[in-house]
């Protein structure tokens, strides 16, 4: 294998395992350049869902990404694609006009392969959560969506930020590794209250508190163990649908000093005081998962995986919990069925308003591998709201889930990359 295979291996998985990308002429044989587009389109009928409770329907775009990659020089890799996510959701003119999230970049990966197997890479590049909860959301689903709800990380913009890292294997590909810096929450001063001033319309400062005061970066690692077959991608598939076996097992951490904040420099959790004299809690995730992927004879597959998360920030948090998440899938020609379920709950004594569940099953229909396919769903989610079953759950109450609604919904989504 030459040098340039790893970063390849992340161009490939970002858009699709199967798709092919469009190669543009260079006019060198030192570089190599691609274009790469992936687009889904989604329909979500809520059962009871409209305002005389009978079936809301919305129509909107899930993703509409545009991938440009390459290779130079035998030893460097790059990739940027933006995304328009959403648009149209919940649709209104605004919302149509301009969507949820505009169009922005969604990843930028700048590699350097100096030996084989062992990449540096730099840029707004995925955070380690889990196997699981990382899937690629353009090639590697069987279901429409990865068990993303609950992922609670301090600070990201689809599950990327800004940092480095490291990306290679060892033990004859045994073992693969990701390990690096990410931005998390930057050092930030705080803030003290301010009362608003009628006389000259001045609002209220609230107060804040002083995050990650020392300036350290998030630092994380995601290592897996391949006890069947490898898997080299930036990003993995649920299922792979090549006839290869593959089997493993993995574990993440994530750490940042004094930066337990839930998005936000005024949700933050204290392990002492409050308000701009309040210090902050460290943040931490630490996660563990399994997978297994089998072809059988006759143009079958079956594959599943298992996972376990744990969010850590500080006492009395509602992010402060445990979540579980799995999947099991079976293929049979160009049909596949899935089950899917996750649960978070909040620790005992915490507020639960972050408690969130969904089970869901459907068929998928595989046009041309993983990049085309045409995915049916019947889910339900605990908290729900009627007319959004979708994206983070709503609200649940300070008590769990008693008293918190269910929202049934049906999801039917088309997707294309090439």
């Amino acid at each position: 294998m030459n040098r340039i295979g790893l970063p390849l291996g992340l161009a490939a998985l970002l858009v699709s395992f199967s798709a092919s990308a469009v190669r543009v002429p260079t006019g060198s044989d030192d570089i190599n350049l691609n274009v790469n587009a992936f687009l889904q389109a989604r329909y979500e009928g809520t059962f009871e869902g409209s305002v005389e409770k009978s079936l809301d329907s919305d129509f909107f775009l899930r993703r509409a990404r545009i991938q440009v990659s390459g290779t130079a020089y035998k030893t460097l890799s790059f990739l940027i694609q933006t995304d328009n996510s959403n648009m149209g959701k919940r649709g209104s003119p605004t919302s149509v006009g301009a969507a949820t999230n505009p169009g922005f970049v969604q990843d930028l990966v700048i590699g350097w392969t100096p030996i084989e197997d062992f990449t540096i890479e730099m840029g707004l590049i995925l955070t380690p959560t889990s196997r699981i909860l990382g899937y690629s959301a353009s090639g590697g689903q069987v279901q429409v969506e990865a068990p993303i709800d609950i992922i609670f990380q301090n600070l990201d913009r689809g599950f990327r930020q800004n940092g480095a890292e490291v990306r290679g294997f060892l033990l004859a590909r045994r073992i693969h590794y990701r390990a690096g810096v990410w931005e998390g929450f930057h050092s930030t001063a705080a803030v003290n209250a301010v009362a608003a001033n009628p006389a000259t319309a001045t609002p209220a400062v609230v107060a804040t508190p002083a995050i990650n005061p020392g300036g350290k970066p998030m630092i994380g690692a995601h290592v897996r163990l391949n006890l069947i077959g490898e898997e080299t991608g930036y990003a993995f598939n649920a299922m792979y649908l090549d006839g290869k076996p593959r089997a493993s097992i993995g574990g993440s951490i994530q750490y940042q000093p004094r930066a337990a904040c839930a998005g936000a420099t005024n949700a933050c959790s204290f392990s002492s005081g409050s308000g701009a004299t309040g210090s902050v809690n460290d943040y931490k995730f630490f996660g563990g998962d399994a997978f297994v992927d089998m072809p059988l004879p006759g143009d079958l597959e079956f594959s599943a995986d298992a996972g376990i998360f744990r969010w850590d920030y500080g006492d009395a948090f509602n992010r402060t919990g445990t979540g579980y998440a799995g999947s099991l899938n079976f293929r049979a020609g160009v049909i596949g069925a899935f089950l899917s379920a996750y649960k978070y709950g909040s620790d005992s004594g915490n507020v639960h308003t972050a408690d969130r569940r969904k089970i869901a099953g459907g068929l998928t229909w595989f046009i041309k591998g993983q990049a085309d396919k045409i995915t049916l769903e019947l889910n339900g989610i605990t908290p729900g709201a009627p007319g959004n079953p979708a994206a983070i759950a709503p609200v649940a109450s300070n008590t769990g889930f008693q008293n918190a609604s269910t929202t049934t919904a049906i999801w039917l989504q088309g997707q294309a990359g090439f």
